[in-house]
């Protein structure tokens, strides 16, 4: 069953279009100040936003899910030294693999490829 729904306009009853996009916003969206609360930290009352971020940078705190990733740096492995580290890790699982590593560093360069 849809839904219809209806509005008087110049004394008529006319149905309204719920698919129809919104015009656009004509005043900007002003957020409210936040409720006071007690600090978990200090059990001070709180009453502002301002006083909000003051008392967390004041504490050395944060809000989860605000924080910013801090980058990291990794270097990157040559390719030898990763596959000597793999295979480094766990011999007996990769004893085929250290096998296969040896037979390659045997072979030539330009040699065993099609």
């Amino acid at each position: 069953m849809s839904r219809h729904r209806y509005v008087i306009r110049n004394g008529e009853l006319v149905e309204l279009d719920l698919d129809a996009p919104l015009p656009p916003r004509v005043a900007p969206y002003i957020q409210g100040d936040i409720a006071s609360y007690r600090s978990v930290i200090t059990r001070e009352p709180i009453t502002s936003r301002s006083q909000h971020r003051e008392h967390l940078r004041a504490h050395g705190a944060f809000e989860v899910g605000n924080e910013y990733p801090k980058a990291m740096k990794r270097q990157a492995l040559s390719v030898r030294e990763d596959i000597a580290r793999a295979l480094e890790a766990s011999p007996e699982i990769h004893a085929e693999a250290r096998a296969a590593s040896e037979r390659a560093a045997k072979v030539p360069i330009g040699e065993g490829l099609l």
